[in-house]
């Protein structure tokens, strides 16, 4: 009797490790391992996200973007739960410096008119989409092929918005990540970031080599309130020169 107890709790104790280590591969191959591909972090230095600046407030506290903030909290939590990455820095652009700061692995959230870091950046990249001023706003544009994206009203109730999202190799270190994101208006920016939700990124991971520098053009669209998962509408790799070389960077 004493020895059927024993063989029954051992065996119980066996079907409960077996299902433990099966949820843990489960999950590091569904979550973790296309979160790993796609962030390419280099653990050995901090994660720095860098956010925009807009007026008001003082001149010593400037306020940030609320979508902006909204996507480093998004991108915080992403990185807390797939990646069991609890230490992000976030810093306000003119806050972020160059020489204590610039190799790490860094995230950009905001364009180039919030976001002074965004076009130091760009700059080193000759990333294939940029952003350029109409009469009616900013826009997306695609240096290879001219195609316009930006915001629009599609009825009383939607709105459609468009950001980049760059996945590329820090300019200043190559062995660090550095990542892009901005909207041509405030809902891109934000609503970007769920490309790096569990269901986003593994179908990123799994669309794209992102190992190779990489531009995304993504869709936001708002239907009274309501978001809805971002859509990747246009994706193009970009070569980079090797870090500190005054050799531009070219596409391919």
């Amino acid at each position: 009797m004493q020895q059927d107890v024993t063989v029954s709790l051992v065996s119980s104790f066996l079907a409960f490790v077996l299902g433990w280590l099966l949820r843990a591969g489960t999950h590091y191959y569904r979550t973790r391992r296309p979160a790993a591909r796609v962030w390419q972090l280099d653990r050995g230095r901090r994660l720095v996200m860098v956010v925009g600046e807009s007026g008001g407030a003082t001149p010593g506290y400037p306020k940030i973007p609320e979508a902006d903030a909204l996507a480093a909290m998004n991108l915080r939590q992403c990185l807390s739960q797939d990646l069991r990455l609890h230490e992000v820095t976030v810093v306000r652009a003119k806050k972020f410096a160059m020489a204590a700061d610039a190799e790490e692995n860094l995230v950009v959230i905001g364009g180039p008119v919030h976001n002074t870091r965004w076009q130091v950046m760009a700059d080193r990249l000759n990333i294939p989409f940029v952003f350029r001023q109409f009469p009616d706003g900013y826009r997306i544009v695609s240096e290879d092929n001219g195609d316009e994206y930006g915001e629009s009203d599609v009825d009383a109730a939607t709105l459609v918005d468009h950001a980049i999202v760059v996945l590329a190799r820090n300019p200043f270190a190559p062995g660090s990540r550095l990542i892009m994101i901005a909207g041509c208006a405030l809902l891109a920016t934000s609503g970007a970031t769920h490309l790096f939700a569990r269901g986003g990124v593994r179908a990123l991971a799994k669309a794209y080599d992102t190992r190779s520098p990489l531009a995304l053009v993504v869709r936001v669209e708002s239907v009274g309130g309501y978001v809805r998962p971002p859509e990747v509408v246009a994706a193009a790799t970009f070569t980079q020169a090797v870090a500190g070389r005054t050799v531009p960077a070219t596409r391919s």
